[in-house]
């Protein structure tokens, strides 16, 4: 059921409550490593997933840039879905956003750990490299066995 839940650009009104989610995930990633991501959203887009009661449940952020191998990709390292009764949905919902909002990218890669810090997530040789994480193929089309 994905009634009542919706997906946002994060208001940076709400960077604080993003923050607290951001804790349950990975409490080692500092507030100050957080200040950098919120502040640095001409490179990285920020979105927020909230339910029906109007709470944060979901966090994205991410970048779409040229990558060496993959063309252009949507780089995923922060991806965290927070509820105790439906967080298979709160994931559906948020991947599926992320999904549509990956339009024209060849690849979307899911970090398989939270970033250490905000300089690893601007690490371009990190970027660069292929040999990491969940890679995921975004299809432009159909595959014509499917039609």
């Amino acid at each position: 059921m994905t009634s009542g839940y919706y997906v946002r650009l994060l208001d940076m009104n709400d960077a604080l409550q993003a923050y607290s989610l951001i804790q349950v995930a990975a409490p080692c990633f500092s507030a100050e490593n957080w200040a950098q991501v919120v502040t640095s959203a001409d490179r990285w887009t920020l979105v927020s997933l909230e339910g029906p009661a109007g709470y944060m449940r979901g966090l994205a952020v991410y970048r779409i840039d040229a990558h060496p191998i993959a063309g252009r990709l949507m780089d995923i390292p922060i991806f965290v879905a927070a509820s105790v009764i439906d967080e298979v949905t709160i994931s559906d919902v948020l991947f599926t956003s992320l999904k549509t909002r990956s339009a024209g990218c060849s690849f979307m890669r899911f970090w398989g750990r939270f970033p250490s810090d905000f300089a690893e997530m601007e690490d371009v040789d990190r970027f660069r490299r292929w040999d990491h994480d969940l890679m995921v193929r975004v299809d432009q089309k159909p595959s014509p066995a499917l039609l």
